[in-house]
């Protein structure tokens, strides 16, 4: 059994994976759940957990072990960690906190339907920063941290390719 520390917006959980001839068996806080996932595309997931569906979509920056996964349209940040070394990390008084990124890039292809900050706004983690339209649904960014918008690279109705610039952080 695989044995995770996962952040998931800033919320700390403990889970464990088995896989199992139909799926999987998900143990999450002590809560057991049984998931199935069907890989539909290069980063797009059909999720069975207990029966209810969901399609998401997973986004790695390639760097870290950060995921944004995009959930009815709502961008939320997943940080898994090995159990082992995420309890290593706290006993050495080490931060699990990665360092944030000061650009804002577009995870997918789109259309900028809304841009909801404006350079110099002060904006705090979670915040809407700007909606994307992809494959017919809005996909909201939000702020990965507290900072200052330095810079806005896009405008309102701006197709936009995965990866570029939207906007920048001080």
């Amino acid at each position: 059994m695989s044995h995770y520390m996962v952040n998931i917006d800033g919320k700390e959980f403990e889970l464990k994976l088995e896989k199992q001839t139909d799926g999987f068996k998900v143990i999450i806080n002590n809560k057991e759940v049984h998931a199935v996932a069907n890989k539909l595309g290069e980063s797009r997931t059909l999720l069975l957990v207990d029966n209810i569906a969901n399609e998401i979509d997973v986004r790695s920056n390639g760097f870290d072990s950060t995921r944004k996964v995009f959930l009815k349209g709502q961008e939320i940040e997943v940080e898994i960690e090995d159990y082992n070394l995420a309890q290593l990390k706290k006993t050495a008084g080490m931060s699990s906190e990665r360092k944030v990124d000061k650009l804002l890039k577009s995870p997918m292809p789109g259309l900028v339907l809304e841009i909801k900050v404006k350079k110099g706004d002060q904006v705090k983690k979670g915040q809407p920063l700007v909606i994307i339209e992809a494959m017919k649904m809005e996909n909201v960014l939000k702020a990965a941290s507290d900072g200052v918008i330095k810079d806005i690279y896009v405008n309102n109705n701006d197709s936009v390719e995965k990866a570029d610039k939207l906007l920048e952080f001080e």
